[in-house]
């Protein structure tokens, strides 16, 4: 028999450790990806956490509208192997990649450059909704659901651009938008919104009412996205305010409020001056000049107004003396004040409308004198009244309107002083309404 040394010993005695340890780093170097049924049936939170991407009602919808349609991702079609109309099929087929959600096949089809998903001329994903669709991957692509509290749902404030249009680029502008609009309806034009609004087929399908298509397809609104947009739809009677041939992209919706029409024109007349809030001047380093300025500089949170400097010191902030803008030029009225109330409720959106020019029925109360607390009281009120004008009633509005200073200054003639002051010239539109009612006698109406 063989006899083992001391040295052999070592090495034999070693072998065993070395395979273990072998073994061991094999079995970690082949540790695959997190392994998630697609058949997980989908848990339901009652608690919405903000900063949750929650499967069921954000990304099954956007993929439902946007990629699951005829000739692409539907169960008919399944385009390269791929159906995106369920949990199920979006796991097994959409290529997720837990490990590296970056390069999940579902992920960069929607932001490639080649080949993007939804192919032109189809409209591409936003980059906030493929955001939406990394992070979710991010969070480990599970099959959750936030089933909304009913009694949280708030359809007191409902616009268009701030709460309808965000259900509608969710839902149903993968279907209903340009190059090919399902049914013919494109609910980024007007004229084809205002009909199904007007005849009532929104707010019959989006409820599966009896005679009606019900919508959206292949997903399901939340009770409080339905309650929403049927609020909008009964409240709001719609027209083509671009005067008929198409529609227009920024209709003015009646419940909105829009910074570029009304707030901006406000806080600039006002508060935007010089020795206050300019760009020159900038007292207490505040510049509100512009959105981007009014947002920081007004310490403006979206949705909150009271908790908002902007609107707070508009009642004197803490001490009556900070109210802006100070004596003696004239504090905002009521209604300015709801001006950007409405505003920052609805979203302190940099939005803007185009409502079309309507000079059928132009009067002094409901045209000329809006326009004067816009653009111009901000200046020609008070001790200090800019130029010495004043523009606080009819009559000093007349006065100025007869020895033709008015339209001198509005149209930027030669030889008058351009206005309004540091904001851009009034549209084609309000200067018409101002030429109509000068033209007409000033009448006080």
């Amino acid at each position: 028999m063989m006899e083992i040394n001391a040295t052999d010993k070592k090495v034999i005695l070693r072998v065993p450790l070395l395979l273990l340890g072998v073994l061991a780093f094999w079995i970690s170097g082949c540790k695959h990806d997190p392994y998630i049924s697609p058949d997980t049936p989908p848990t339901a939170s009652t608690h919405c956490d903000a900063d949750t991407v929650y499967f069921q009602n954000e990304i099954l919808p956007m993929l439902v509208s946007n990629c699951a349609t005829s000739g692409c991702h539907n169960t008919q079609s399944h385009k390269h192997g791929v159906v995106l109309v369920n949990y199920a099929t979006v796991m097994s087929t959409g290529g997720i990649n837990l490990s590296n959600p970056s390069s999940s096949k579902i992920y960069e089809a929607i932001t490639g450059s080649d080949e993007i998903m939804p192919p032109s001329p189809a409209t591409p994903l936003t980059t906030e909704q493929t955001n939406k669709v990394l992070k979710w991957i991010e969070q480990g692509a599970v099959n959750n659901q936030c089933v909304e509290d009913s009694t949280q749902c708030d359809t007191s404030q409902v616009t268009f651009n701030a709460d309808v249009k965000p259900i509608f680029e969710k839902y149903c502008l993968g279907c209903h938008s340009q190059p090919t609009p399902a049914y013919n309806i494109d609910l980024n034009n007007w004229d084809d919104l205002a009909v199904i609004v007007n005849n009532g087929s929104l707010a019959g399908s989006v409820q599966h009412l009896a005679g009606y298509f019900p919508m959206p397809k292949g997903s399901t609104m939340t009770d409080c996205e339905i309650a929403t947009v049927v609020k909008w739809a009964n409240d709001t009677t719609l027209t083509d305010p671009g005067g008929g041939g198409g529609g227009n992209p920024d209709p003015c919706d009646p419940d909105t409020t829009y910074f570029q029409n009304t707030v901006l024109p406000l806080i600039v007349s006002n508060c935007a001056t010089s020795g206050c809030h300019d760009t020159q001047t900038h007292e207490h380093d505040i510049v509100l000049v512009d959105y981007a300025s009014i947002v920081s500089d007004g310490k403006v949170k979206p949705g909150n107004p009271n908790d908002s400097k902007l609107y707070k010191i508009l009642f004197g902030g803490d001490m009556r003396e900070d109210i802006m803008p100070p004596p003696p030029a004239q504090p905002f009225t009521a209604t300015q004040k709801q001006i950007v109330y409405d505003w920052i409720l609805q979203g302190a959106l940099n939005n803007s409308c185009d409502g079309g020019c309507d000079t059928t029925n132009v009067t002094f109360s409901g045209t000329v004198w809006p326009l004067m607390q816009t653009w111009c009281t901000g200046c020609h009120t008070g001790g200090n009244a800019g130029g010495g004008i004043h523009l606080e009633n009819y009559n000093n509005v007349v006065t100025i309107a007869n020895n033709g200073k008015l339209m001198g200054t509005i149209t930027h003639s030669a030889g008058y002083s351009p206005m309004p002051k540091n904001s851009g010239k009034l549209s084609d539109c309000q200067i018409a309404e101002i030429r109509i009612w000068i033209e007409d006698g000033t009448p006080n109406n």
